[in-house]
């Protein structure tokens, strides 16, 4: 039996509104935001529904979610000399938005529900510390509230690394808008998506119109008028603008985004039920504040040899279970050696940073001792039912 292992979740449920969009925006000739000659604002219509989803009071859509970190970022200041804690199990974005910055990471060890140790996060903190990067990895929120207390007691600013999990909530509120900012990618692999894409949301408007300048080249526009660099506040930026062709597609996206979650967390049930009745597997924490998307099934194994020997077995029965990684990214040529895009390895040149390699012995220790599965949307009752059998048989093998 083959089994579905697209991760592609908002690809899976493209269909006749996006198609009805796309076209829309393609009769009315006007593919930029700010000018056409009939346009037809679905960009501003995208930012509007994802201010009523999130209950927040400013969005910004931008290229993707790299870009949205990096706006988030410039929001608040952050650059050279400053410091952003983060976990090193992520993807390269999150960092690299900070070295773009000028800034360096500081890399944090995880817990058991694979995002950042809230624990550990003080430890870390120097006087060069400027924020916390909280990860949300594979649909289920950092533990919010001691990180909120931290950021608190040492006046830092919080960012939520959203990417992987839109639509998720901690404590009644959506992630995204639990800390100072979020940054959010509608990249093919996310929650919804528009192939590429992403955005922030933020109930700061300080923050917000300083992004907002920033991804429109740094000037600043009022409505669709032109920007103007010479208002006596402006600086430069960098062109992060959204199309109207990706807006179009998002904001069908956005309309089905209840029955995206729901379809994800009820495959999730499938196997979650199957858990409850053994005590062989152990399974990713959640926390009791958190309501997750379901992106994921993450298996925890005692050692590295049975997490191995599992794969392999799930393998050999046609079903792809795998490594999550098999590197954090503090093991990366660009931290291990120190070196940047250009010959001066900016921004680790700068006097007045001195990047330290970070232990995170429990992160090693748990990629290598994980097996994920990616809920793929397409997965049906019959798939879920065999995967079931063969991990039974696997138990049985082993007990």
């Amino acid at each position: 039996m083959k089994i579905p292992n697209n991760p592609f979740i908002g690809t899976n449920y493209i269909g006749f509104k996006e198609k009805i969009n796309v076209l829309k925006v393609l009769n009315s000739k006007s593919l930029f935001r700010y000018h056409g000659p009939k346009l037809l604002f679905m960009t501003d219509k995208l930012e509007n529904m994802l201010k009523k989803y999130l209950n927040v009071k400013y969005v910004l859509a931008c290229t993707n979610g790299a870009s949205a970190l990096k706006l988030s970022c410039i929001a608040y200041g952050i650059g050279n000399g400053d410091e952003v804690i983060m976990s090193p199990f992520t993807f390269i974005a999150s960092a690299s938005s900070v070295l773009a910055c000028g800034a360096i990471p500081k890399f944090v060890d995880i817990d058991e529900t694979m995002n950042i140790d809230p624990k550990k996060i003080e430890e870390a903190i120097t006087k060069k510390t400027k924020a916390i990067m909280c990860i949300h990895m594979q649909g289920q929120c950092c533990d919010m509230n001691p990180i909120l207390n931290i950021a608190k007691k040492h006046n830092l600013i919080i960012i939520e690394d959203t990417a992987q999990a839109f639509g998720s909530e901690y404590d009644n509120k959506k992630s995204g808008i639990i800390g100072n900012i979020g940054a959010f990618s509608l990249q093919a692999g996310k929650t919804i998506t528009c192939g590429e894409g992403g955005f922030i949301a933020t109930n700061d408007y300080e923050a917000y119109q300083k992004a907002k300048d920033f991804h429109d080249n740094g000037g600043h526009r009022i409505g669709c008028d032109y920007p103007t660099w010479t208002n006596g506040g402006t600086s430069y930026g960098e062109n992060y603008k959204m199309t109207e062709l990706q807006s179009a597609v998002a904001v069908a996206q956005l309309s089905k985004i209840s029955k995206i979650i729901n379809r994800q967390n009820k495959l999730f049930e499938y196997f979650e039920n199957y858990f409850k009745n053994i005590n062989f597997y152990t399974m990713r924490p959640n926390l009791s504040t958190n309501k997750n998307i379901n992106v994921s099934i993450c298996l925890k194994f005692k050692t590295d040899v049975e997490c191995n020997d599992f794969i392999k077995f799930m393998h050999e029965n046609g079903i792809p279970f795998n490594k999550y990684c098999t590197k954090l990214i503090n093991s990366y040529d660009v931290f291990k050696k120190k070196q940047g895009p250009h010959k001066s390895n900016y921004p680790f040149n700068l006097t007045d940073v001195q990047y330290s390699e970070s232990d995170c012995p429990r992160a090693i220790e748990l990629i290598n001792q994980t097996a994920w599965f990616n809920l793929s949307s397409q997965l049906k009752c019959k798939h879920v039912k065999y995967i079931i059998s063969k991990m039974e048989d696997f138990r049985v093998e082993r007990q």
